[in-house]
């Protein structure tokens, strides 16, 4: 963890982990544990099967494979949980799959834009530094949004803090 922290950004919360895990979990672990072998045996069965009964075959049996790679993939983020620093000198963010964080200083930071509730809360801000590198965070819970905006725009100006989008659904 870095010194000097002014905020902290989990990519999920506790109730949203246990949540969004449950499901994924039951969903690759259907796929997985219950489509696959079965999948793999209709494979075996290939060479008995015309030319166009083979390729419909290898679809019906690799697309749904092929699907939960997605949700495989959001279990690992979720399991990894990473999270965001804002710290004295600007903003890091560690990564799900590669040790290196990415981090910008606040002079490398070119725009800033977010997404408003109705209610006209912050949902997201997202950071775009010169050399076109980002980090996009999500308030998942329990940080305060709301000044952690004042304060890019208060370290940045008003010609890199972009005023907030307001979201459609929310």
């Amino acid at each position: 963890m870095p010194l000097h922290v002014l905020y902290q950004i989990p990519y999920a919360s506790w109730p949203v982990r246990l949540t969004m895990g449950l499901v994924g979990s039951i969903f690759v672990l259907t796929i997985f544990g219950w489509w696959l072998p079965r999948a793999i045996r209709m494979l075996r069965n290939l060479p008995a099967m015309s030319g166009a009964q083979a390729v419909i075959c290898v679809a019906v049996a690799v697309i749904p494979v092929a699907i939960a790679v997605g949700p495989l993939l959001v279990l690992i983020a979720l399991i990894r949980n990473p999270v965001a620093y804002v710290t004295d000198s600007g903003v890091m963010q560690e990564r799900v799959f590669h040790r290196t964080p990415v981090s910008f200083t606040w002079a490398e930071i070119a725009h800033v834009y977010c997404r408003l509730r109705r209610d006209g809360g912050v949902t997201t801000i997202s950071l775009v530094a010169t050399d076109g590198r980002q980090i996009g965070f999500g308030n998942t819970g329990g940080v305060d949004f709301e000044s952690m905006h004042e304060l890019f725009a208060n370290q940045l100006g008003p010609q890199v803090v972009r005023r907030c989008a307001t979201s459609l659904g929310g």
